[in-house]
């Protein structure tokens, strides 16, 4: 599970730090930030388990473009992320915490082609003062093609298995930027098992949930909590199959209502597709980040699918007591502009997002900043903090849908 995220470099992030539970609403104006926010964690998820090039292709922008620009025109050459990860109990081990720490560069190595490096990274324990696993001795000028943690060594075993989980929760980042056109096709038979950010694929995604989590005692898995609560949810569907069609060689979903069975998704709500693709990441193991849940859900719908995510959620506690083999753990964050999240979400489960300027010499740079919501005892601010909290006027302009002048 990720505790922390730190960001300085990457788009329009200047030392920037973020707590995250496991569960957060990330709330805020266009242009915030927000969608920045979940490409950071979706590029360095993926630079350190799949390279570079992967995680360039992942995220919005060319490669050059992902180094924020000051205010003059010009861009930092460097990026640098920290990941801090709690990393469940294995059989008798305890669980511990862990601080990834990562700087990419942009880079023109002499007679190749200019393009982001890995410039220099580290493991620290935060469990275990004093326990460093520095990256392997090499030249730093390296294949974008090859995952950043492949740098750590393979031995002793300890240092080994903390690479490996370290791997295996990267891995398990889902970011998710639903599109009706992608949720709506079916899935090549034997194709992916996992859907992409658009959701295209999600037939396959579910049957792959079903046949993964399935037991004696639940022979559909999961996929039979996400079936109850897409019907909590959507009063017009009271069922939905995932169809095998060996002679089309696809997979595909039908819905039944209360009026009619066989409904193909051609012909299903895109708010539907949308609650049916966020349950399924939902009950999947690992980080499920998720942009604007709200687009084609009534505000009702919203506040009930919200408290669902905090219901599915693994908490803190339970990470740290999981028993033997390697626990499922489940973590939700959210970006919205919808107001519906003040009232279905605790205050502690929020966090703003808005621009400010900072001054770099004698130039003004727009940065995106970070802020919590007052708590209900009128408390402003908190040691460590760089912001000052979100006022009750601003939450309110944001309920009202009013922004503030520039």
């Amino acid at each position: 599970m990720i505790t922390r995220i730190e960001i300085d470099g990457f788009k329009s992030f200047e030392n920037f730090a973020l707590d995250l539970p496991p569960f957060l609403v990330l709330i805020g104006t266009n242009a915030s930030g927000k969608s920045n926010l979940l490409d950071a964690l979706t590029f360095v998820a993926t630079a350190g388990t799949r390279g570079v090039d992967a995680a360039v292709s992942e995220v919005r922008g060319d490669a050059r473009g992902l180094f924020r620009k000051r205010g003059d025109g010009s861009r930092v050459d460097r990026m640098r992320f920290a990941l801090e990860l709690l990393l469940p109990a294995r059989g008798s081990s305890l669980s511990s915490r862990w601080r990834w720490e990562v700087c990419f560069a942009w880079a023109v190595p002499e007679g190749e082609l200019e393009g982001i490096t890995i410039e220099t990274q580290r493991l620290v324990s935060l469990s275990s003062p004093g326990r460093v696993i520095p990256s392997m001795e090499h030249e730093w000028v390296v294949s974008g093609r090859r995952s950043a943690l492949q740098y750590f060594p393979s031995s002793p075993k300890a240092d080994w298995q903390v690479v490996s989980d370290i791997e295996h929760e990267l891995a398990q980042v889902r970011s998710l930027h639903l599109e009706a056109g992608s949720l709506r096709g079916a899935s090549e038979l034997g194709g992916p098992r996992r859907m992409d950010s658009t959701g295209r694929n999600l037939p396959n995604y579910l049957r792959f949930l079903a046949r993964e989590t399935a037991s004696e005692n639940r022979p559909l898995g999961v996929v039979g909590e996400i079936k109850m609560h897409l019907v909590g949810l959507v009063r017009e569907i009271s069922d939905f199959e995932i169809v095998e069609d060996k002679r089309r060689r696809d997979v595909r979903l039908e819905f039944a209502s209360p009026y009619d069975r066989g409904l193909d998704a051609e012909f299903a709500s895109d708010g539907t597709l949308r609650m049916l693709a966020i349950l399924a990441a939902l009950h999947d193991d690992g980080t499920a980040v998720i942009e604007e849940p709200e687009n084609g859900v009534f505000p009702e719908r919203l506040r009930q699918l919200l408290g669902l995510a905090r219901e599915l959620v693994t908490g803190e506690d339970e990470a740290v007591t999981s028993g033997p083999g390697r626990p499922l753990q489940r973590q939700a964050l959210f970006t919205s502009h919808s107001p519906v999240v003040l009232d279905a979400v605790p205050r502690e489960n929020i966090a703003f997002l808005d621009m400010t300027t900072i001054l770099e010499g004698a130039v003004a740079s727009r940065v995106s900043r970070v802020r919590r919501l007052r708590e209900d005892d009128g408390a402003v601010r908190g040691d460590g903090e760089r912001w000052p909290r979100v006022t009750d006027s601003e939450l309110d302009r944001f309920r009202a849908g009013v922004e503030e002048p520039v």
